[in-house]
Order: C-alpha cells, then sequence, then structure tokens
C-alpha cells in the first residue's frame, strides 16, 4: 500500500508578473523548522551555565523557572544555586493586612522551614541585606539557628546538614531611616534583635567571613558583640568586617584574638594601641581603615608609637585608607591619617572630596616608602580651577618622584596633557593610570627645567599638542595601550584594592 506523501503548494508572482504554482518541499521546512526548535532550546544547557544563571535570580524567581520543564525542576535542587542565600524584606514572606500600615510581609514560618529543610545543606553564604521589617529578619535568623541546631543533634533526618556547609556571612543594617537622601538620621541596632544575631553566630563553626556593618551599637553593647563568634571559630576566620560599630570611639578587642585573620576592614572608631598591639601578632596582612557617611566626623588616629611596634612585629601587614561618602548631606568629614603606619593605597570615593596640596603633601610625606596605590572615584560635583598655579600638576609630580613604588594613579581633576606625559616618564613602576578626558587640558604649560635636555623639552612640546599623541605617547611608555576615560567610564571605574569586599 503506497502512502501518499502531502506537499505544499501556493501561487507567487515573479519577476514578470506572472503568476507561478509552486510545490513547497516539506522535508526542508520540517528541517528548518527543527533548526529554528534545536537554536532555542534553553533546557538543553549545560547544568554548569543553568547553575549560573539561577544563581542570580531571586526565590521567587527561580520557583518559577523550575515550573517551566522538567530540566529546570531539576537544576532548581543543584548546591550552587543556593551557594549564597540573601533576606531582603519580603523573602519568603506572606502578605498580611494591618490596620495601621495595610499590606505588610510577614514571615510565613512554615514556607521558611520547608525551603531551609530542602536546601539548608547547600547554603554556604548568608547576607541579610537592608530591610526594615526587623521582626521578620529576628524571626528567621531564629528558625535558621533552631534548623542548624537540630542538624548538629543528628536526631532527625529532616535536618540533615542544614547550615553545616556556612562559611560567609554577613549582615548589612539600615542605620539611616531617612526619607530624604539629603538628611542623615542615625538609628542603632540592639536588643532582641542583636541577641538573635549573637545567638545564630554561635552556631556557625566554619565562618570564615563575617562582616557587620552600620549597626551603631551601644558602648556596652559593642564590647561584647564578638564573644561568640571568637568562643565558636576564633582559629578559622580570616575576613573579618567591622563598619560602624559603634559612632563613638570604642575599641574592639576582639579583632586581635582571631590568629589566622588575614584581612581586616574596620572603621577607625573602634580601632586604638591595644587593639595594634594584639592584631601584630596574628596572621593579618591587610588592614583596611574604612570610613563612610556614618562614620564620626574627626575620630583619633592610633600613636606613631603603636604603628612602629606594628611594623615591627609584623612586618608584612599593609595598611589601605578608604572614605566613602556618597550622600550629598551636609557634614564636615575628613580622611584619618595613619601617621607612620605602613599604607599602601589611599582611597576616595566621594563627589565632594577635594584633595587639597596641604593633605597631599601630608601623604607623601608619610607613606612615600609604601605608597602605592592613589585616586579618587566618582564623577566631582564640583568645577576644578583651569590656572596652572592652582591645579594640582606639581603635587602629582611630587608624589611620582617621592613615592617610587606608585603603580596606580586615578585622577579625576584638571590637568594638562604635558603633565600627564610627565607623570608617566616620572613615576617609573606606574603601570595603571586612570584619567577623566573631560577634564584634561591640551597644554605645554611646565616651565623648562635645566635638567631637562634640548631634546626631551622637545617632545614634551610636540606630544602634549593634542590627546591623540599625548595617549600614543604614554602607551609607549606603559608598555600597553593608554587611553582617557569617558565621564560614563570614570563613573562606573572601582580602584582594585586586595580584598577588599563590603
Amino acid at each position: 500500500m503506497e502512502v501518499a506523501q502531502s506537499h505544499k503548494a501556493g501561487w507567487k508572482i515573479n519577476q514578470d508578473e506572472e503568476a507561478c504554482y509552486i510545490e513547497i518541499d516539506a522535508d526542508d521546512t520540517e528541517d528548518e523548522a527543527d533548526e529554528s526548535v534545536i537554536k532555542s532550546r534553553w533546557d538543553s544547557l549545560p547544568d554548569l551555565l543553568l547553575e549560573q544563571i539561577f544563581s542570580y535570580l531571586t526565590i521567587s524567581e527561580r520557583y518559577y523557572c523550575s515550573l517551566v520543564c522538567s530540566q529546570w525542576y531539576r537544576v532548581f535542587y543543584l548546591k550552587n544555586v543556593w551557594r549564597n542565600f540573601s533576606v531582603v524584606d519580603d523573602t519568603l514572606c506572606r502578605q498580611k493586612f494591618n490596620f495601621y500600615s495595610g499590606w505588610q510581609p510577614v514571615l510565613d514560618c512554615l514556607r521558611a522551614q520547608t525551603c531551609l529543610t530542602r536546601i539548608g545543606r547547600y547554603i554556604k553564604g548568608i547576607s541579610i541585606l537592608p530591610t526594615y521589617n526587623f521582626n521578620n529578619i529576628s524571626q528567621f535568623m531564629t528558625l535558621l539557628t533552631f534548623n542548624i541546631q537540630q542538624s548538629r543533634r543528628g536526631s532527625d533526618p529532616t535536618y540533615f546538614e542544614v547550615g553545616q556547609r556556612i562559611t560567609n556571612f554577613k549582615y548589612l543594617f539600615p542605620c539611616n531611616m531617612a526619607s530624604d537622601q539629603q538628611d542623615l538620621k542615625i538609628y542603632g541596632t540592639g536588643g532582641q534583635l542583636l541577641k538573635t544575631l549573637k545567638a545564630l553566630l554561635f552556631e556557625l563553626k566554619k565562618l570564615k567571613s563575617l562582616k557587620l556593618i552600620d549597626l551603631m551599637l551601644e558602648r556596652y553593647e559593642a564590647k561584647h558583640l564578638l564573644d561568640e563568634v571568637l568562643e565558636s571559630c576564633n582559629m578559622v576566620l580570616q575576613h573579618l568586617v567591622l563598619i560602624n560599630v559603634t559612632s563613638t570611639h570604642c575599641p574592639i578587642m576582639h579583632v586581635g584574638l582571631f590568629f589566622n585573620l588575614k584581612v581586616l576592614i574596620i572603621s577607625p572608631q573602634n580601632l586604638d594601641d591595644d587593639c595594634l598591639q594584639l592584631l601584630s601578632s596574628t596572621s593579618l596582612q591587610h588592614l583596611h581603615i574604612y570610613q563612610n557617611s556614618y562614620s564620626p566626623s574627626s575620630p583619633t588616629a592610633c600613636s606613631v608609637k603603636a604603628w612602629k611596634s606594628f611594623r615591627q612585629e609584623n612586618p608584612k601587614a599593609k595598611v589601605h585608607l578608604r572614605i566613602e561618602r556618597l550622600s550629598l548631606a551636609a557634614g564636615t568629614f575628613d580622611l584619618t591619617l595613619q601617621p607612620f603606619a605602613p599604607v599602601y593605597s589611599v582611597t576616595f570615593k566621594s563627589p565632594k572630596e577635594q584633595i587639597t596640596a596641604e593633605k597631599l603633601i601630608t601623604i607623601v610625606d608619610m607613606y612615600k616608602y609604601t605608597l602605592s596605590t592613589f585616586g579618587h572615584e566618582m564623577l566631582p560635583t564640583f568645577d576644578s580651577p583651569k590656572a596652572f598655579d592652582e591645579r594640582i600638576d606639581s603635587l602629582l609630580i611630587l608624589m611620582a618622584r617621592q613615592c617610587p613604588n606608585l603603580t596606580s594613579l586615578t585622577i579625576r581633576e584638571s590637568v594638562s596633557t604635558s603633565t600627564l606625559l610627565l607623570l608617566a616618564k616620572t613615576a617609573i613602576n606606574l603601570n595603571v593610570l586612570n584619567v577623566r578626558k573631560k577634564c584634561v587640558i591640551v597644554k605645554m604649560d611646565w616651565p623648562r627645567n635645566n635638567d631637562w635636555s634640548e631634546e626631551f623639552f622637545q617632545w614634551l612640546q610636540i606630544s602634549s599638542r593634542s590627546y591623540e599623541s599625548t595617549e600614543k605617547e604614554i602607551s609607549q611608555i606603559l608598555c600597553c595601550r593608554w587611553t582617557m576615560l569617558s565621564d560614563e567610564s570614570f563613573e562606573n571605574l572601582e580602584i582594585n584594592l586586595p580584598y577588599f569586599v563590603l
């Protein structure tokens, strides 16, 4: 019996405007259809890529993706998808009507319990991001603490290894309660929320990285903040971030009792001479002294004697000074310089921070033998002076001459093309030079120096006549393709600092 083959056919107008009856091969159309289907087979992506994609989604987005197909449902339960767990206002919550505030998210304990028992064994990092519903956060931390305790007892297989792989923990408290970004209304945490946090930290026995940011505690609470952490993982912790534990001067002595600590990021008001003495006996490699908009305006620096002892006891440790002030609120903030400290980087991230001659000369005088990174991030909100005598050109050349270890320099204020050429020539170890093109003045405005040869002076005059010639010469000096940055590129620029992750 012969099987009749179906053919698709139709009329088509040719170039001579004559109607032609043509037949379409069904196999060709089917092949084309199959090819289009193959090109869009998202379910056939390798597990490695799907895990990476799923890791960027929220919990609800991951759940909806798991309903697409069986392949994505299987990926939903892969361990790397749940490597990092972020908690925000509506995480694992249901809406409940409040007569005073309307519909509010309330933690769904049953949903949260089910989630933790199913994927809790895969979680390696927990981040509690700024949330204003403190009751939900307290309940979640209490529930997680209970699950970890049940898992450690091992009597119920439902809690198998829940929370046993957590090595990273981050808690960022929303201390600024102001509705307007121009204002600051600072509040601290404490009380029952702090008690719940400390109970959870006590159960994290394998914690390698701990970040507590902007807690703003009272002094009597801050002194015992790390008691539980010290008891549970004093030999395990390697990365510690303590930013604005208090709003006033209050040294946190516990930081010097983690013997395998490699990186410490701390605010200057929580550091003193005794802390430095304890830190000098640890394995500390990088000490970042960090200030932000919520830090006190003029914290006290450590003494010269303490820093000399620190350098002698731990000669490999590197100190980094940084200030971030993203808000435009009024107020006086200044970088706290640490005299005689082994400072390797001085960086600013603030639209209002303007470098002064006195400040730059002090930095060069204090850290000329160690300084390797200097610069400002973000576009400024002020106008740089145009006159040569009012600009920082000569100060930058002074830094290049006095700091032989300078490797990275970021400039956002007005400089001339001739200054950039002199910087590239003078800083012998410079390999990263970030400059805003909009603030570069095409001009040779340096007077003739007696140490310059006639050939060098002519080269400087010719090379500074245009952006293109300046970029070409600096590229040859730095042995890489170098260009000036647009404002958009400079706005997204981040200065590379070792192990600086908040």
